[in-house]
C-alpha cells in the first residue's frame, strides 16, 4: 500500500511539471462557495508535537493526529466551510474566514519554506501543489459544467502524514459570483 502511495505521489508530480499558466476560457472559479457537508469528507486532526504529546523516549504517544518536526503548514482549504475566490487570468486569491488572505500565481513561485506550483491541466483542473519540508500538499479545483459546484480534492503527504486523501465539495452562494 506504501508503494501504491508512493508511485501515485511521483506520477502526480510529474504531471504537475505541465502546467499550463493560463487560465483556461470559460474556467472561472470566482464566487463565494458554501461547503455541502454531505458530500464532503471530515478534515482529518491537524496538529504539532508538543512535549506532552511525547513520551520519556521521545516517541510520540500514537493518538492518530500527525505531528511534524518543522513548522505546520497553514492548511485552511482543509477545514473551511467557505471561501470567496477572486480569479484573474494569472492568478487567484482566496478569502477563507478567520484566516490569512491567500494570493496564488500561476508558475512556481517560492514561499519562504514552502515551494508552490499551480496551473491548469489538461482537463481544465487547477492544480496547486505546494512542497515543503514537513508536508506537501496537492490541491485540485474542479468545476461542473453548471459552474455552481466547485470540488476540491486534497492530498497530504509527509513524514507523518502517508496518502492523506481529503475531498471537499463546495456549492456557489446565492450572493456569489455567476458564471
Amino acid at each position: 500500500m506504501k508503494a501504491l502511495c508512493t508511485m501515485s505521489l511521483l506520477f502526480a508530480l510529474a504531471a504537475c511539471s505541465h502546467l499550463e499558466t493560463r487560465s483556461p476560457a470559460g474556467v472561472d472559479l470566482s464566487g463565494t462557495w458554501e461547503l455541502d457537508a454531505r458530500r464532503s469528507d471530515l478534515p482529518p486532526p491537524l496538529g504539532r508535537r508538543s512535549r506532552s504529546e511525547v513520551d520519556d523516549n521521545g516517541e510520540s504517544r500514537g493518538d492518530g493526529a500527525p505531528r511534524f518536526s518543522g513548522p505546520m503548514p497553514l492548511l485552511p482549504m482543509v477545514t473551511a466551510t467557505s471561501m470567496t475566490i477572486a480569479q484573474d487570468p494569472t492568478s487567484m486569491g482566496v478569502d477563507y474566514p478567520n484566516q490569512p488572505y491567500r494570493d496564488v500565481k500561476w508558475g512556481k513561485q517560492k514561499r519562504g519554506l514552502y515551494v508552490v506550483d499551480a496551473g491548469w491541466d489538461d482537463k481544465r483542473r487547477l492544480i496547486i501543489l505546494t512542497t515543503s519540508k514537513p508536508l506537501d500538499v496537492r490541491e485540485t479545483y474542479s468545476i461542473d459544467p453548471s459552474g455552481n459546484t466547485l470540488t476540491l480534492q486534497i492530498d497530504l503527504n509527509g513524514e507523518r502524514m502517508e496518502g492523506r486523501h481529503i475531498t471537499r465539495v463546495f456549492n456557489r452562494s446565492a450572493t456569489g459570483h455567476a458564471p
